[in-house]
């Protein structure tokens, strides 16, 4: 029997060099230091030099392109059965892109959700509820809704800062975000669709049947 080797993949990657090699995509474990640099270091695929790219792989593909250098290793495969690889070559001007998106983000962020407080404010009637709070508690509806109104912006801000987990850059807790798990959902949904559709296209990099 020969020597065993781990692989694993995850289910999507992206790639600076349009030049593959198994490192880039690739984890690989064996007792054999020197075969494992060998290993990482074989070329697998070439995309189009600064064109954006994207191929679904079989990780058979991978074994069997392995195989082909090395017949005499054992390859378990511990990660996705096929998996998405994308090549972004890099751009001069990514880091202004990345800036003015950035920004572009924040500001629908910060409107759209004030206006989304505000109509939801109108909506139920915040004003007149704090005018009757202050009659009911303080006897005097026009100085008593000032407190009022403060007490809640401190909350409401203070609510979503922890519902976020985020102040500033960082978290409170080292627990995630529902946003992140939301958006970790979607992409791994993302990631499932797109194997799919093109697996049953037959266009993904896999071995002949």
């Amino acid at each position: 029997m020969g020597q065993t080797v781990y692989i694993k993949a995850p289910q999507c990657i992206e790639v600076q060099n349009y030049n593959v090699t198994l490192k880039d995509f690739l984890t690989i474990y064996t007792s054999n230091e020197q075969q494992k640099e060998e290993l990482l270091s074989l070329p697998f695929y070439t995309f189009e030099k600064d064109q954006k790219g994207q191929i679904i792989v079989s990780v058979l593909k991978v074994i069997e392109f392995i195989n082909k250098k090395y017949p005499d290793l054992e390859i378990n495969n511990l990660g996705e059965g096929d998996f998405i690889l994308s090549y972004q070559p890099q751009s001069k001007h990514e880091k202004l892109k990345e800036s003015v998106f950035t920004v572009f983000i924040c500001m629908v962020a910060f409107f759209g959700g004030g206006y989304a407080i505000m109509a939801y404010n109108t909506d139920v009637g915040a004003k007149e509820l704090f005018t009757y709070l202050s009659m009911l508690f303080l006897g005097n509806p026009k100085t008593g809704i000032l407190y009022l109104t403060i007490a809640y912006s401190i909350g409401l801000t203070a609510g979503m800062i922890m519902f976020f987990n985020h102040l500033g850059n960082k978290k409170i807790t080292s627990d995630p975000t529902p946003l992140e798990i939301q958006m970790r959902l979607y992409e791994k949904d993302i990631s499932t669709t797109v194997i799919k559709d093109v697996s049953r296209r037959g266009e993904s990099l896999d071995v002949k049947q």
